[in-house]
């Protein structure tokens, strides 16, 4: 009986602990929760370094539907925009269902993605911007390697850091190694006035990169044609004293007629006429008869058209204007003509309403353009010549020619003190060329300088600055087969180490800087004669006052010339009054 009773209780106990155990054919393991939904814990929307690693890692959660987290769970991950990478590819939830990666951005600049997956369930995606990072080079280049003198060039520096991207809004420090004539701006604006090698630096955040170039001048033969006289002495003066004595000047009158200045002081004559081939001396009247005043204070004493404008039916004239002492015991005393070596000049201005018939002048001294910068004095036992003259003073204004920046330019010399050898050659503007006053003068920096009368500010005045290596201011044009200013004077230069004497010209891109002369053609001029009979010498006598006409120009002032023009000069038949007005075709060819 008792034993009976311990088998039912051991039966019954057996079968509790079953029950408690899951028994009953369930088995004895809980399936583990499924991943239901992953979630963007930290590291989205992070700003890093282009290739460089984010400072956060990549965290996502896992959770199961019923919202607890899963432990275990293998997270993919991927860069799916920008390049880049990350570390790990695969990563396990912990047991905070919690997983991470590093992520290191591409190397393009912008905007990175890249996304978490678990394996049945959505995919969650983090979003990046690569930015630049410290400059690491910088490039600089130029529309050319080989720009010619005058020319502008415009540099572009580019700042690129490690990765290769270029880094937006930086602001270079631009240098040059030949800043006196080849200076860089601020911008990277380089203008070459002059030739040679140059290197063009360009520097930000301590890194620098550079250019060079190699800067040549703008070379040209000149092939000279047969000469034509266009005005003889002998047949054509209105009197003796008529001669052309300046370089010639031409205007298209308002009824298409030409007027050509080539003439003299005291009475200056003019020649007309419908073509080049048809102009004769206009013998009714001269264009302008000198004051002859015998003060220098006057500023009209013999005077020269020396340089013409006509704008609309107004003509606008420089006036080359010649004091000479008549009094002073080393002068020739009683003669006002430039046979007296005591030579005090200026430039002042003449008028033309009527055709350029008549020139009248503004009420002196109102009509001053630029005064000599020193009061006159009679020079002295020991003062020095200037060959024949006691000479000083702003003289022989190149025509006037209208820039691009619509100011009208106007080249001189100057003498500043009579017996010092400072010969220099400046360059004026105006906007108003109705207005003497308004001429002011390039000081080196800008043109800032009035050329004002001693006799009227009661001190000397600063002389022009001098410009680097014009030859002369006889004529200047706009030469549209070269692309740059011309200007045409005789001189007398070195070549293949031979002094060679005769007319040349020189370049300009901004009638301030000018190129190295070249030759157009030997010729004897009084101070620096030539073999008359070499071949190519122009002529077997003197000659000076060369211009350059191109006869096609259509501008009303004949200011550009192209591949073929005229040369035209004056020619000494006997070193006396005996001169012609001479012209010769030229060509020009580019030899680079």
């Amino acid at each position: 009986m008792w034993s009976q009773f311990l088998r039912i209780l051991v039966v019954g106990l057996a079968s509790l602990l079953l029950s408690a155990c899951g028994g009953g054919g369930g088995g004895g393991h809980k399936t583990p929760p499924a991943p239901a939904s992953i979630t963007i814990v930290s590291g989205n929307t992070q700003t890093g370094v282009a290739g460089s690693a984010l400072p956060a890692a990549l965290s996502v959660s896992v959770k199961d539907a019923s919202g607890r987290v899963v432990a275990g769970a293998t997270v993919s991950w991927a860069v799916v925009a920008g390049g880049g990478s990350v570390t790990p590819a695969t990563s396990t939830t912990d047991s905070a269902g919690l997983a991470t990666t590093n992520w290191t951005l591409g190397a393009a600049l912008g905007a990175n993605r890249a996304t978490a997956t678990v394996a049945g369930i959505a995919t969650v995606t983090f979003e990046a911007n690569a930015t630049a990072g410290a400059t690491a080079s910088v490039t600089v280049t130029s529309p050319t390697l080989t720009p010619y003198e005058g020319d502008i060039v415009q540099l572009t520096a580019v700042a690129r850091e490690q990765s290769g991207n270029v880094i937006p809004g930086r602001t270079f420090t631009w240098s040059s190694s030949a800043p006196e004539w080849a200076p860089v701006s601020a911008t990277g604006v380089m203008h070459a006035w002059g030739t040679g090698a140059v290197v063009l630096t360009a520097t930000v955040d301590g890194q620098s990169g550079s250019a060079s170039l190699s800067v040549s001048q703008i070379l040209a033969s000149v092939a000279v044609g047969p000469r034509e006289v266009v005005f003889d002495w002998t047949t054509d003066r209105c009197e003796d004293l008529d001669l052309p004595d300046g370089p010639t000047r031409v205007v298209r009158a308002e009824d298409s007629s030409l007027v050509l200045f080539s003439g003299n002081a005291p009475r200056y004559f003019a020649s007309r006429g419908a073509d080049f081939r048809h102009l004769k001396r206009d013998c009714a009247a001269p264009a302008l008869t000198s004051a002859d005043n015998l003060t220098p204070q006057s500023y009209e004493n013999w005077e020269w058209l020396w340089s013409l404008y006509r704008d609309g039916s107004t003509w606008h004239a420089l006036i080359h204007n010649e004091f000479h002492d008549t009094f002073g015991a080393l002068c020739k005393v009683g003669d006002p003509s430039p046979a007296n070596p005591c030579w005090y000049n200026s430039i002042t201005y003449a008028v033309s309403t009527d055709g350029g018939h008549t020139f009248t002048k503004p009420l002196a001294p109102a009509h001053v353009v630029a005064a000599a910068p020193n009061v006159w004095t009679a020079p002295t036992p020991s003062t020095p010549l200037d060959g024949y003259y006691y000479f000083e003073g702003y003289r022989a204004p190149s025509n006037i020619v209208k820039g691009p920046d619509d100011y009208y330019y106007s080249l001189m010399d100057l003498t500043p003190v009579k017996g010092i050898a400072d010969f220099r050659i400046c360059v004026m503007r105006t906007r108003a060329l109705g207005d003497p006053s308004s001429w002011r003068a390039w000081d080196g920096t800008g043109f800032n300088l009035k050329m004002s009368s001693p006799y009227g500010t009661g001190a000397s005045a600063t002389p022009c600055t001098a410009l680097h290596w014009p030859i002369g201011d006889s004529s200047v044009t706009y030469n549209t087969y070269l692309g740059r200013f011309i200007l045409v004077n005789e001189s007398n230069m070195l070549i293949g180490g031979q002094r060679t004497c005769g007319f040349f010209y020189a370049l300009s891109a901004d009638l301030i800087h000018w190129s190295q002369p070249q030759l157009v053609a030997e010729a004897r001029i009084p101070w620096c004669d030539a073999d008359p009979q070499k071949p190519g010498v122009l002529e077997p006598v003197f000659v000076l006052y060369s211009s350059l006409i191109d006869h096609a120009d259509t501008t009303a002032n004949f200011e550009k010339t192209g591949q073929t023009l005229y040369l035209y000069y004056t020619r000494f038949n006997d070193g006396g009054l005996d001169r012609d007005l001479v012209r010769v075709p030229l060509t020009l060819t580019r030899t680079n």
